[in-house]
């Protein structure tokens, strides 16, 4: 069950079914559905797998099951469309809301799972411009999703979404993670 749950639970799962489905069907109503069953699955896995379904993906599935759903019946991928937006804008609003409150930070907790001991040294202040950073960029995302949905055809947003997201997405968090790992005091180790 475990390794089904990882094999499901990768986000490169859904980017790789994504243009699957889009080029082989060029239907967004079916693209629609195989998003929301390979989601409903990562939740049901995650949570026979480890007894709990992650914050973010949850709430993704919540706005997902909705939306979705409306985009399937009234046959308007506009739904859709906006879900993404929605959650680029809610998880920009966590992760500054996370800093405002003074509380531990959303990122730190998240990135030093990934990074390990290599980012336990880094300043507060870094981890702050990085909040703030990564926090814009999402902000950003979502924003710049409603100009493909409003000014360009539906074939020109999913491919926005395909790669242009993916894209924005690994430049903000390869810049964000340079800049913690040159700010650590283990960054000399790292280059060893």
């Amino acid at each position: 069950m475990n390794s089904l749950h990882k094999f499901f639970n990768n986000p490169f799962l859904l980017i790789a079914i994504f243009p699957i489905v889009w080029f082989t069907t060029d239907d967004i109503l079916i693209l629609t559905a195989a998003i929301m069953i390979l989601v409903t699955v990562q939740v049901v896995l995650e949570k026979l797998a480890t007894g709990s379904v992650s914050r973010m993906l949850f709430i993704s599935w919540c706005l997902l099951m909705p939306l979705g759903s409306i985009t399937l019946i009234l046959k308007d991928p506009i739904y859709l469309q906006w879900k993404f937006s929605i959650v680029h804008w809610l998880l920009g609003s966590i992760i500054i809301v996370s800093q405002a409150m003074n509380g531990p930070s959303f990122l730190k907790i998240i990135l030093t799972k990934v990074g390990g001991s290599q980012l336990e040294g880094v300043p507060d202040v870094a981890w702050k411009k990085v909040t703030y950073f990564i926090s814009f960029g999402f902000l950003m995302i979502g924003t710049i999703n409603l100009y493909f949905i409003y000014y360009s055809d539906l074939e020109t947003w999913v491919n926005f979404k395909l790669f242009g997201v993916t894209i924005l997405n690994l430049i903000i968090m390869s810049a964000s993670i340079s800049y913690l790992f040159s700010k650590s005091e283990n960054s000399i180790d790292i280059l060893k």
